[in-house]
């Protein structure tokens, strides 16, 4: 592989990750109603686990297809 390519497909990972990012932050960001809390601060520790072994996950499953490519 060229590093041309390398450094292009590095680049658009990033601004990839930035964009959701900022998505998960402008999410979070909202406020709930009845209570005025962030809906961040409402998450408690058990949740942070499963997303944790979600983004994992995630991460398993797209080494493995591209793997699977090659």
């Amino acid at each position: 592989m060229k590093d041309s390519s390398r450094t292009a497909m590095i680049v658009a990972g990033v601004i990839g990750g930035a964009l959701l990012g900022g998505v998960f932050a402008w999410l979070s960001s909202a406020r709930t109603e009845e209570s005025g809390e962030t809906a961040i601060e409402a998450i408690g520790p058990a949740e942070y686990f499963q997303l944790g072994i979600g983004v994992l996950t995630l991460a398993r499953q797209f080494q493995s297809l591209l793997q699977r490519k090659l």
